[in-house]
């Protein structure tokens, strides 16, 4: 494996963690996820796992079930945890469906 190949697979694994982190705080099981982005539960467990590289159009529709913009899904990587602003725009959506 070469250090390309090495910093690639850490991307995947990195972006992997902060999907599972945001869904997490969303309250979205994997299954609700890839439902309401019509993927497969399987992409969504392996991109969560750092096993692939999902892509754009497959981000755009998770960032949209997520109710967030699509380069908060990228944050985490760069910030190393969820930004405040992003931890209160998932706590609102948290209170605005227990209000149902």
């Amino acid at each position: 494996m070469t250090l390309l190949d090495a910093e690639i697979k850490q991307r995947r694994i990195d972006f992997g963690v902060c999907l599972k982190t945001i869904r997490l705080k969303a309250r979205l099981s994997q299954e609700k996820l890839a439902q309401t982005a019509e993927v497969d539960r399987k992409t969504i467990s392996r991109i969560e796992n750092g096993h692939l590289s999902p892509s754009l159009d497959i981000c755009w529709a998770i960032a949209e079930v997520l109710k967030i913009d699509l380069y908060e899904l990228f944050l985490p990587m760069a910030h190393g945890k969820l930004p405040r602003e992003l931890e209160a725009k998932l706590r609102l959506e948290d209170q605005i469906i227990q209000a149902g």
